[in-house]
C-alpha cells in the first residue's frame, strides 16, 4: 500500500465520524439525553483523531502523485488549502469536545454550553471535511491499481468508429471507408420465377 492509498482509505473516517458526532449531539440535545450526550462527545473526539493522521498522509500522497505526473498540480493544490483550514477546524473541535467532556464527568455547571460549542463545531468541521474531500475527489486516483508494467493506466481499448466524430454510428470505419454489410438474403436473377 503507497502513501496515495492509504491517503484514500482513511480519508473518509472523519467525514463520517464529524457528521455522525453532529447528527447525535443535535438528538441528545432534543431528547435530553445524557447516554446520547456522551457518545457524540466520544465520536467527535474519535473524529478528531482520525483526521490528524489524514492530513498528515495527505503532503506523501501528494509527492507520489506528483512524482507519477498523473494529475493535475492545481487540483492538488486546492485539496491542500482546504485540507489545512479543516484540520484547524477539526482540531478545535475536538479540543471542546475534551474540554465539554471533562466538565460533564466533574457536572460542571458550564458543561452545557461546552456541549453546545461541541455540537456548532461538529456541524462546521462536517462542512469543512466535506469541502475538503469534494476538491479532492476532483484529483484522479489510479495509482490504487497499478499496473504491472509501472503504468498506472489501463490498456486502452479500441472502439469502431471511435476515431472520428462523423465515424461513429454511421456505418464507417476510422478510414472513413464503409464497412462491409452482408445481407442476409441476396435476390436471385430467378427468383419469383420457380416452375410448379
Amino acid at each position: 500500500m503507497n502513501a496515495a492509498h492509504f491517503h484514500l482509505v482513511i480519508n473518509h473516517f472523519p467525514v463520517v465520524l464529524m457528521l455522525a458526532s453532529a447528527a447525535i449531539g443535535i438528538h441528545a440535545r432534543i431528547r435530553k439525553s445524557p447516554a446520547a450526550k456522551g457518545i457524540s462527545l466520544a465520536v467527535t473526539m474519535a473524529a478528531s483523531l482520525f483526521a490528524l493522521p489524514t492530513y498528515f498522509s495527505g503532503e506523501p500522497a501528494a509527492d507520489f502523485l506528483e512524482n507519477a505526473a498523473i494529475v493535475n498540480d492545481m487540483h492538488i493544490e486546492e485539496h491542500e488549502e482546504a485540507a489545512e483550514k479543516a484540520i484547524v477546524v477539526t482540531t478545535l473541535t475536538g479540543l471542546v469536545a475534551a474540554g465539554a467532556f471533562f466538565l460533564a464527568s466533574r457536572n460542571s455547571p458550564h458543561s452545557d454550553r461546552a456541549f453546545l460549542a461541541t455540537v456548532a463545531l461538529a456541524v462546521v468541521s462536517t462542512g469543512a471535511l466535506g469541502w475538503t474531500g469534494s476538491k479532492g475527489g476532483i484529483i484522479r486516483h489510479p495509482e490504487v491499481n497499478e499496473r504491472a508494467s509501472g503504468t498506472a493506466d489501463g490498456p486502452r481499448v479500441s472502439v469502431p468508429g471511435e476515431g472520428s466524430a462523423e465515424g461513429a454510428g454511421n456505418g464507417l470505419d476510422e478510414s472513413g471507408d464503409e464497412d462491409d454489410v452482408e445481407t442476409e438474403f441476396q435476390t436471385s436473377p430467378d427468383r419469383g420465377n420457380t416452375e410448379p
